[in-house]
């Protein structure tokens, strides 16, 4: 650790003497008194595809510079033809050849690899049509790559699912009520006929138009008192769709009339849906609104920024230290207010002139805020897919400087990946920081990365991460982190972001430590033995630990806790609380739980993430967001509005961060609503995440493993142990989620699901190991509306239990199930 200390320091210490070299770009002069001088980066070049299934063109793909991973390329699944002859529009000029390959999900089998040799020319575009050859297997999902030679960037790829299925008519049905279901919100009389599909609830919160459910009232969904109407060509995807479920998700701009005249805003709908042969049922909806902020002099009023409509997770103000200029990001958008001088600067944004642009509007993106000085200057990154520009058709992150004295917007750095927005956002979330001294810090693909900014040179400062190993405080400044796995890591290592020092906390002889999370900037960590392993039925189920210890900066204790005969198996850091959940030894290395205990903490908490941010009820938009400033603004005419009058690209550096995290046997994707909610090593966590939103989970490489919607109300599984063979050949060895390859099996540690989840995977003719106690199981093969039924292989009974009282059972016994799923 001490040469990571010194390495810090050298980094840290490099000062960069070259300038950057500023060009002019093009600039648009608004007309009026004192209007802002907006500088439009390079317009969106890129040709983009459109599907032409369900009697409509949809599933837009939005083309890439680089090869992405299988979780960045299977966004969108397209339904193929009967005759399989895929038909697509190409906008967009200077495409010079079209290619395209078919792979296996997990990309390892090349399927079909062919060039056009011919298309056509429309005023609307290149028309083709893909004729995919006669080697897919119906109802198996596949990945297509189409590439596009082009004459100014080269070849460029978009990535789609397809899938050749009998289901096509029903997907066509459930789209088109999508689309209905979303075009009648808007005509309160025509949207009576939705209410068959709502299943309003009096807990719902009905005091937002930026999130909208299922559950919400009817006022809510039809859009209150708004005048809302919408505007320009709706977007539709179809997100998923297996068997009877279906996933589509539709996009879309809205205009209304406000005080200070028009408002523009994103719409995004979710729907998930059941096909039947009676109707289809909407399973999930949701709905999300998010006004673009324009900056108007109307919105600047008092001690307010209105920002107007959107959610929490669209907002966030950063103040320089101090207090005179505040950084605020809206909606995708960048912007900084000057109190001293009355200065309003719209620091980024990928939108244009043409706000019904699909390709500047793309929302796979957003932006990070770094740091605020006094002066004006901002450092921020925008991460994700670049709209346009200069890296437009990349997925990555740019790091950007804004120079208030020159009005001036400097690129510094891009990062290339290859994974998923969502994925990546979700990196970012964990750390994003910088620090005065100007090295950067970033989570991303399991590893945390220092870059010193002056000199560009970066590193690997704790690797191969999984969750509940490393850890965070609030304020972004310190990190700890264990070496080894979860359950087994004698060193722990604490890091100030500020300083680059780097202290480590051991385990005595026999015992491990865990980092558990911090309470403001104070260290929360635990201490186990090695041999007080909870082991259930042959597996790891935990490491509890005996003491739990909190350490401030200096590494002094502020508070201990350990009670004689209990241990703690997991804790739940909430603001200054911290929850223990506690069990008791029954056993060398089984326990049972106990009351749940809490320590309540007096450290100094950190600005929250909304800190800046507050809201309104106004009685026709309901929930108004807006940025709290210190000084009032008199008068909302003496603004200044201003944007970056010349970019720099000259001296931007291309960083690539390399990890060597190596993928464990499984992870598990959890996806809800159209988006991806989480990837974890756990599968019981990903399907109690997707249960929660009608969602499903898959592996990797996108096989769906379990699915909510999909399971129907009656099914036995005749040949029991024929059925069951597969996964019986594994589950003396069997230790956690793991995939046989030359098997093409997955066997899934379920433990802590419940028995009705489980049913999911009897109805796919899938039989349960469903333990009793140590080493018993039943076998669980069938089940109707009030049953379960139940195979013991010890005595070769089959018989039928209650499907309650079955639920209890499992329940007490730990919900331990184990299944084995074949892949394709």
């Amino acid at each position: 650790m001490n040469h990571i200390i010194k390495r810090i320091a050298i980094l840290s210490g490099v000062f960069a003497a070259a300038l950057g070299v500023f060009f002019f770009a093009n600039n648009r002069w608004n007309s009026g008194q004192d209007q802002a001088v907006y500088m439009d980066m390079e317009s969106a070049t890129l040709p983009g595809i459109t599907m032409q299934m369900a009697g409509r063109s949809m599933n837009r793909l939005y083309g890439y510079r680089q090869e992405m991973n299988t979780a960045a390329a299977g966004e969108t699944l397209t339904i193929l033809p009967e005759d399989r002859a895929l038909n697509i529009q190409i906008s967009g000029g200077g495409v010079t050849g079209i290619h395209y390959e078919i792979r296996s999900m997990d990309r390892e089998r090349l399927v079909e690899k062919t060039d056009l040799t011919d298309w056509q020319q429309t005023e609307n575009g290149i028309l083709a049509a893909l004729p995919i050859q006669n080697l897919l297997t119906k109802e198996r999902e596949y990945q297509l790559k189409i590439q596009l030679d082009t004459e100014n960037f080269g070849p460029v790829y978009y990535y789609t699912r397809i899938l050749w299925t009998d289901a096509a008519e029903h997907a066509s049905d459930m789209i088109n009520l999508a689309a209905d279901f979303s075009t009648k919100t808007f005509d309160y009389e025509q949207a009576r006929s939705l209410t068959t599909y709502l299943e309003t609830s009096p807990s719902e919160d009905n005091t937002t138009f930026g999130y909208t459910s299922i559950h919400s009232s009817f006022s809510q969904l039809t859009w209150g008192k708004l005048g809302m109407q919408p505007q320009g060509n709706v977007e539709i995807r179809l997100k998923e769709l297996d068997g009877v479920m279906c996933s589509v998700q539709l996009s879309y701009q809205a205009k209304r009339q406000g005080e200070g005249g028009e408002e523009t805003y994103e719409v995004e709908e979710n729907f998930t849906m059941k096909w039947n042969e009676l109707r289809i049922y909407l399973m999930q909806y949701d709905r999300t609104v998010n006004q673009i902020f324009a900056g108007d002099r109307s919105e600047y009023s008092g001690k307010r920024i209105l920002l107007g409509i959107t959610g929490d997770d669209r907002v966030e103000a950063v103040k320089s230290a101090g207090g005179n200029v505040t950084a605020y990001r809206v909606n995708r958008d960048l912007w900084s207010y000057a109190s001293a001088d009355r200065r309003a600067v719209k620091v980024f944004s990928f939108r244009d002139d043409d706000s019904t642009d699909v390709r500047s509007n793309y929302d796979h993106h957003d932006i990070k805020i770094l740091s605020v000085n006094d002066n004006g200057d901002v450092d921020f990154l925008v991460y994700g897919y670049m709209n346009r520009g200069n890296h437009e058709g990349e997925n990555g992150i740019v790091g950007y400087h804004y120079t208030s004295a020159g009005n001036a917007l400097e690129e510094r750095y891009f990062i290339p990946y290859s994974g998923s927005y969502e994925q990546l956002e979700s990196d970012l979330d964990q750390l994003a920081s910088q620090t005065e001294s100007g090295m950067l810090y970033l989570y991303v693909d399991h590893a945390i990365y220092g870059i010193d900014m002056n000199s560009r040179e970066n590193m690997v400062l704790a690797d191969s991460l999984v969750e509940g190993t490393f850890a965070v405080s609030s304020d972004k400044k310190r990190i700890a982190w264990q070496e080894d796995s979860l359950y087994e890591s004698q060193t722990l290592y604490l890091m100030d972001l500020e300083t680059g020092e780097t202290r480590d906390i051991r385990a005595g002889d026999g015992e491990y430590v865990r980092t558990l999370g911090f309470v403001g900037r104070d260290l929360v960590y635990g201490t186990a033995r090695a041999e007080d392993t909870w082991q259930v039925n042959g597996r790891t189920e935990n490491l509890p630990m005996y003491n739990v210890r909190i350490i401030n900066d200096q590494m002094q204790e502020e508070t201990s806790y350990e009670k004689n005969g209990s241990y703690i198996s997991e804790v739940t850091v909430d603001e200054s609380r911290i929850h223990l959940k506690r069990v008791v030894k029954t056993g060398a290395h089984s326990y049972a739980e106990s009351p749940e205990d809490t320590i309540v903490c007096n450290a100094e908490l950190e600005n929250s993430k909304l800190d800046g941010i507050g809201w309104f009820a106004s009685p026709e938009k309901e929930r108004v967001y807006f940025v709290q400033l210190d000084d009032e603004i008199k008068n909302g005419r003496s603004i200044r509005m201003q944007a970056p009058k010349r970019v720099s690209y000259e001296q931007s550096d291309r960083l690539d961060l390399k990890s060597n995290y190596q993928l464990p046997d499984m992870e598990f994707y959890a996806y809800g609503n159209g988006h991806l909610l989480k990837v974890t090593t756990d599968f019981s966590e990903a399907l109690q995440l997707a249960y929660d939103q009608m969602g499903f989970v898959t592996d990797e490489n996108r096989n769906i493993l379990w699915n909510r919607v999909k399971r129907g109300n009656i099914r036995n599984i005749r040949d029991v142990q024929s059925a069951f063979a597969p996964l019986a050949r594994h589950l003396d060895s069997f230790t956690e989620s793991t995939v046989y390859e030359t098997e093409k099996l997955a066997v899934l540690d379920a433990r802590g699901s419940s028995l009705m989840q489980m049913l999911y995977f009897i109805d796919q003719g899938i039989p349960l190991a469903a333990y009793t106690g140590e080493g018993q199981y039943l076998i669980l093969c069938g089940f109707d509306q009030y049953n379960v039924t139940v195979y013991n292989p010890q005595t070769g009974e089959l018989y039928k239990a209650g499907l309650n009282d079955s639920t209890e059972f499992f329940r007490v016994r730990g919900n331990d199930f184990i299944c084995a799923v074949n892949l394709p």
